[in-house]
């Protein structure tokens, strides 16, 4: 299942910010939003052994974070983290340790061409999400004419049957009398 993330420009620069910022370590925050939209960026601390190669966020600041989020009628909708020396794809060892499958994870990889990437990682796979950094959200594709278009066409087919039947009840030779007693 894809989706798409929204991420206003202001909120992508602070996730870059924070890579920059604390690189050569790995940086961490939490995505907070409703729905697909991030409203929030929350930094964490990296609490990884070895935070130059890999990222733990710190568990005060996720629960933290959580609370925070729901205080405000918000939720937690992913992760964000950098890739210091790399691309904005997530690593195998990424991928084998994300334990929140239905969240999305933001990559910040200072040596792409594109910094920011989306990502859902669960199950051992890794699912390229739309991520969308723009000040209006994404249009839908039912926005755009989508339902109706799968609307003409349903009632494009309720007019074939229909006028199918009605041939069909043409074509037909008359009755045979039946006789009255």
């Amino acid at each position: 299942m894809s989706s798409a993330i929204w991420l206003r420009p202001a909120l992508a620069a602070q996730i870059l910010d924070h890579a920059r910022a604390d690189a050569p370590r790995e940086a961490c925050g939490l995505l907070i939003g409703r729905g697909r939209a991030v409203e929030l960026v929350v930094p964490a601390r990296n609490a990884a052994d070895d935070a130059t190669r890999f990222f733990r966020l710190d568990e005060r600041d996720l629960v933290r974070g959580v609370f925070d989020a729901e205080r405000r009628g918000l939720e937690l909708i992913g992760f964000y983290h950098s890739h210091p020396d790399g691309v904005a794809m997530p690593s195998p060892t990424d991928i084998a340790q994300s334990y929140y499958p239905d969240a999305i994870h933001v990559i910040a990889g200072l040596r792409s061409a594109a910094p920011l990437a989306a990502w859902r990682l669960r199950y051992g796979e890794a699912e390229r999400i739309t991520l969308h950094v723009a000040d209006q959200p994404p249009v839908a594709p039912d926005a755009v004419g989508g339902r109706s278009v799968r609307l003409a066409v349903v009632i494009a087919a309720l007019l074939a049957l229909a006028l199918t039947i009605a041939a069909s009840l043409a074509l037909l030779p008359p009755a045979p009398k039946i006789p009255v007693p």
